[in-house]
């Protein structure tokens, strides 16, 4: 189990709170170090805003863990990732932290979905939604990479491909324009991960973007899950998103 001295460290070299975010990114990397441990797990793709962290080092804290299911049919998914996350939780337990499963979990529209709470010293619990989306008709190869991180010893994900993940942000974009979605997007376009295929699409509906984001409160809405150093980023956020969309799709 992590040391409560290296959390209030961390907390201050990443310029944030102990609570929720140090704490809650603690317990997302043990779910993935425990989870790529288990047979079948590579049939589980890492994917969203809290991949776009752990793998690329968005700035942003992220709440949830999101992931794809190929290759294992749709009528044993649930127990396929049931069983899985239920190994993974065991282990977690093992390390002396108290887990405990939020209301009861199964099979969605989109494919499954679940909560855990996890509680560390005398921090209050902090809840991490898990969600996994069915992918079976798509025919998509993982990648892996190996994460180093402050928490945990080295371990490895199995991942989305880049472009695949950028493509799910932009539709998650377009489709539900959360704040956080809008922020992603930033910083893809600064990493420079999008291509032209992503680029022509995005400047479709680039009018629709900037309208959507003009009735958002980025500050209320990103701050807390922000280092100090991206702050004053979002303080004028709606004009740099809209300087950097400019520059990304100048002459598509």
């Amino acid at each position: 189990m992590i040391a409560q001295e290296t959390i209030q460290k961390l907390a201050t070299q990443r310029q944030t709170s102990e609570f929720p975010n140090v704490v809650r990114e603690y317990f997302q990397h043990l779910f993935l170090s425990q989870l790529y441990r288990i047979e079948g797990a590579e049939n589980i793709l890492f994917k969203g805003g809290t991949a776009l962290r752990i793998i690329y080092g968005s700035p942003r804290f992220s709440e949830d863990l999101d992931f794809s299911i190929f290759n294992i049919e749709q009528y044993q998914q649930e127990k396929f990732i049931e069983d899985i996350f239920a190994k993974v939780l065991v282990e977690i337990e093992r390390s002396g932290i108290k887990v405990e499963l939020g209301p009861k979990p199964g099979s969605t529209k989109e494919g499954y979905y679940g909560e855990a709470t996890f509680k560390i010293y005398d921090y209050p619990s902090v809840v991490v939604s898990i969600n996994v989306s069915s992918r079976n008709s798509q025919d998509i190869k993982g990648e892996v990479d190996s994460i180093s991180s402050d928490f945990v010893p080295t371990y490895n994900v199995f991942h989305l491909p880049q472009e695949k993940l950028v493509e799910e942000k932009i539709e998650a974009l377009l489709e539900r324009k959360k704040a956080r979605d809008f922020y992603d997007l930033y910083f893809i376009m600064r990493k420079g991960f999008l291509i032209l295929e992503q680029k022509k699409r995005l400047n479709s509906s680039k009018d629709e973007i900037i309208k959507n984001a003009g009735n958002i409160d980025f500050s209320s809405e990103l701050l807390a899950l922000l280092p100090q150093d991206q702050q004053a980023i979002i303080k004028d956020f709606k004009n740099n998103l809209f300087n950097e969309l400019n520059r990304q799709l100048s002459g598509i």
